[in-house]
């Protein structure tokens, strides 16, 4: 439900790159044109909170005097500082309130497009199946019919009658095969099931063997690969490049495609390794080689270092996140810094989990993400600085006017 709702909503959006024939590139493009109509309000966040951080570091000699004559009250202590914050235009909220808005919409459009690309996934492998049964369909009908001299119908009733007659011509063939397997008194199912796969591998294997290579075929000019990565849908790891039937029905859903649909989920579950077969042989190799895994274990870390960097030196930074003189203890400093350190780490782990348990689409995001956020923010640390440089140089100009009079 959640996917199929953030899928309508990020799917339109995407499809804005179009004209761009690898899904794997629109996603990249995508995602840095995203970046940067976001990146003001990343510039804004960062702008604020290394504002307030200056401001703190300003007022920290008052700061340290109000501790001294006051250290023993807390109470008054906290009265003081607040009446130091008014007075000096200090606002503790400011930087908090930027930080909550800038994370609050980065959470949202993460797990929204997190989930949207998965409800993606599982509208775009279905319908790709859908192309490559309707091709394998084809010929096997043309060739079925032409071998047997049957008239077409619309329903292809005619074939599905031959089929059942050449079925019900492999049951004791079947049994016998089943029995010499150590199946001792095999089912009526598994008799049907046996013979079945006797007439698609011996009675008319050409025929299938050719509506397999038309399959193939389809699947080559459909498929969403990406520069070493076979198939975008699927993560950038040792699996296969193209399902088998249970990591179909994973990956398109499809108990939520059809519903309550019984008998197109028998015909897809009877059919599926027939269809693909000769695709799923083409691609049973690694999808990927966990590059993108990799990536976004690293760039997610140095994204998260530069971050902090935007604040200057750990010491300042730890400055800005220190409030109330009482939470200014050594104790909480280190709970503090311990955790800024955990967090380095904790999030890359994070990321690395999320590439290698999910489609290389959106590790393809997260890499490009984690990438963008990097180069804005130490593109928006050097505007903030170059600001700050200028600011400093007009003020010594003006002290300079109003000595000279």
């Amino acid at each position: 439900m959640l996917a199929s709702w953030t899928a309508d909503m990020w799917s339109p959006i995407i499809n804005l790159f179009s004209f761009i024939p690898s899904y794997g590139f629109m996603i990249i493009v995508f995602t840095i044109c995203l970046k940067i109509i976001l990146s003001p309000l990343d510039y804004w966040q960062k702008k604020v909170s290394r504002s307030s951080m200056m401001k703190q570091q300003k007022l920290q000699p008052e700061i340290a005097k109000l501790q001294k004559k006051y250290g023993q009250n807390t109470q008054m202590l906290n009265q003081k500082t607040m009446e130091l914050y008014k007075r000096e235009g200090y606002n503790v909220i400011g930087s908090c309130l930027s930080m909550f808005v800038n994370l609050a919409l980065t959470l949202f459009i993460f797990f929204t497009l997190f989930t949207g690309l998965q409800g993606i996934s599982q509208e775009k492998t279905y319908k790709q199946y859908l192309e490559l049964e309707q091709s394998y369909n084809t010929v096997f009908y043309e060739e079925f019919r032409a071998q047997y001299g049957l008239t077409a119908l619309e329903d292809n009733s005619d074939i599905n009658e031959k089929l059942n007659e050449l079925i019900n011509s492999q049951i004791t063939t079947a049994q016998n095969a089943l029995i010499e397997d150590g199946v001792e008194e095999p089912t009526e199912a598994q008799i049907l099931a046996k013979a079945r796969d006797l007439v698609f591998t011996t009675v008319i294997q050409d025929i299938v063997s050719n509506a397999q290579d038309s399959a193939a075929q389809k699947y080559e000019e459909i498929k969403d690969n990406w520069l070493w990565i076979d198939n975008i849908w699927r993560p950038d790891t040792y699996v296969s490049g193209y399902p088998a039937y249970n990591d179909f029905k994973s990956m398109a859903n499809i108990n939520g495609q059809l519903g309550e649909n019984e008998a197109r989920k028998s015909e897809i579950t009877q059919n599926y390794d027939i269809v693909t077969a000769k695709i799923q042989g083409a691609y049973s190799s690694w999808n990927g080689y966990f590059i993108l895994v990799v990536l976004a274990g690293v760039v997610t870390y140095l994204s998260f270092v530069i971050t902090q960097m935007t604040s200057s030196k750990k010491k300042k930074e730890q400055e800005l996140k220190q409030t109330p003189p009482e939470l200014q203890q050594n104790q909480k400093q280190n709970q503090m810094q311990g955790a800024t350190k955990i967090m380095k780490f904790i999030m890359p782990v994070i990321m690395i989990i999320f590439t290698i348990s999910y489609s290389a689409a959106f590790a393809l995001y997260i890499v490009t993400n984690s990438l963008m956020s990097l180069i804005i923010s130490f593109i928006s640390l050097k505007i903030m600085e170059k600001f700050e440089k200028n600011g400093k140089n007009t003020n010594k100009k003006t002290k300079k006017v109003e000595y000279s009079r």
